[in-house]
């Protein structure tokens, strides 16, 4: 009964994020980087606007969260790959904020993040933490797992700004306890993320939220630096081993406290 109630909350509220994310026009990343307008610049990040008023005053959280991000991950953005800024366009043409190519970001990497005008709203209000997940990405652009690369940007995001939303991920869904058996497998492996990842509201929201949990629960066990060592690694599920001192599995049945079957 109690599952079948978050799975309608789920659905409803992936329903209403969808249509307040739906593009209003098929606009591409580059498109919308040509016809953006420069807000406001500053030591770090230029913001930039498309079809949306954006305050100047963005600037201030977005340099913020690029010092918070540092702080938390102790990592310094590539420069030398990205660029000397970040650029952020707000854009009411972005649906699903992101940053530049999406999932493909590593093949082209540019310090360039997309956001839709409901996550700028959020994030002015401090009920939305999306922006900071983004940015976690451009620090941490160079990955092998996609669920340790989804997980580490929801844990700083979440670390920044506690119960905010995040992504699919209504604020205050780290209660969430049941996480469907063919997500678990994706944890902590260097699988691409399943198509339905883009298409199912309800798994998505799942996958996102158990990637979160499992990073959660290695940077816990053994810090941060050690977890950057897992994630930099080409091999995820053998360095897990070696670094943690246990397997693949392992590790999921503890950050999920699943029985061995």
């Amino acid at each position: 009964m109690i599952i079948g109630l978050i799975l309608t909350l789920l659905l409803v509220v992936g329903a209403a994020d969808a249509k307040a994310a739906a593009p209003r026009r098929g606009l591409s990343d580059e498109q919308i980087v040509a016809r953006g307008q420069l807000v406001e610049s500053g030591k770090y990040v230029e913001i930039y606007e498309h079809e949306v008023k954006v305050d100047p005053s963005f600037l201030k959280i977005m340099e913020s969260a690029y010092g918070q991000i540092e702080t938390v991950t102790g990592l310094k953005l590539d420069t030398a790959t990205l660029g000397l800024k970040v650029r952020v366009y707000v854009s009411d043409a972005v649906g699903v904020s992101h940053v530049w190519k999406g999932y493909e970001h590593p093949s082209d990497p540019k310090a360039v993040i997309f956001l839709n005008p409901r996550v700028y709203w959020g994030s002015m209000s401090g009920k939305n933490a999306t922006y900071i997940h983004e940015m976690t990405h451009l620090f941490t652009w160079s990955f092998n797992s996609h669920t340790l690369r989804e997980g580490i940007a929801d844990y700083v995001a979440l670390t920044i700004l506690p119960g905010a939303a995040v992504g699919p991920n209504p604020g205050g869904s780290e209660s969430r306890s049941e996480i469907p058996p063919e997500i678990l497998e994706y944890l902590g492996t260097a699988r691409p993320p399943p198509g339905w990842v883009s298409t199912d509201l309800v798994r998505r929201a799942a996958y996102y939220f158990a990637s979160y949990r499992f990073v959660n629960y290695l940077v816990e066990a053994k810090g941060m630096d050690t977890f950057m060592k897992l994630y930099a690694s080409e091999n995820p599920e053998t360095a897990l081993k070696s670094l943690y001192g246990i397997t693949r599995e392992e590790a999921v049945q503890a950050a999920f406290k699943v029985r061995p079957q």
